[in-house]
């Protein structure tokens, strides 16, 4: 997945943290109590761990009104994998679907002001929320749409959250978080979506 995102960033997005990228522990840990030394240098292998955005940890955002959107659309875009295919399709309607937005993305869009914190589709949770949301389940990810550059109303609206996998700490924080959802599935896998 890393190799994917890697491609698809610009030239200007790989000095950035790639948020969902795994990369090695700054302790040695053993990924295995077998684990092989394939370099022969006696150190202990390392086992990966998750990149956790520092905004995870951060105060809240301050409100803005309006909120000063950072109008640089093809940086923005640059960090989506949008659905169906890599370049977002403004042609109908003005806006793209993404998919697949992590913790350290949306940490990305946040602090560069892509995102209001405060905004929400409908009734969904705010993207703050749902921000602190993704950053308690690194195995979750969220789907939204981006509106043109071209449009009055540009921004990034985040509207669905989902996991393959749900572990029983994730359906209950799950059945909570997504209680005012149009759409919830918390059985074999997680998918909350808000119209």
């Amino acid at each position: 997945m890393c190799a994917v995102k890697q491609a698809r960033l610009t030239a200007a997005l790989l000095l950035l943290p790639l948020a969902a990228c795994v990369v090695p522990s700054p302790v040695a840990l053993p990924s295995s109590p077998h684990s092989a030394d394939p370099a022969g240098s006696g150190a202990p292998p390392t086992a990966p761990v998750t990149y956790r955005p520092a905004l995870c940890d951060a105060a809240r955002p301050a409100s803005h009104d309006p909120f000063p959107y950072n109008r640089d659309a093809a940086r923005r875009d640059g960090m989506l994998q949008f659905s169906p295919g890599p370049r977002p399709d403004y042609s109908v309607g003005g806006t793209a679907s993404f998919e697949n937005l992590d913790a350290g993305t949306l940490a990305i869009l946040i602090e560069d002001r892509y995102i209001d914190p405060d905004g929400a589709q409908n009734l969904s949770p705010e993207a703050w929320d749902i921000f602190q949301f993704l950053c308690g389940h690194p195995d979750v990810r969220a789907a939204g749409y981006t509106v043109a550059v071209d449009r009055e109303d540009y921004r990034v609206s985040i509207e669905a959250v989902y996991a393959e996998e749900i572990t029983s700490e994730l359906r209950a924080d799950a059945e909570s978080f997504c209680a005012k959802a149009d759409e919830v599935e918390v059985d074999e896998h997680l998918e909350c979506f808000w119209d």
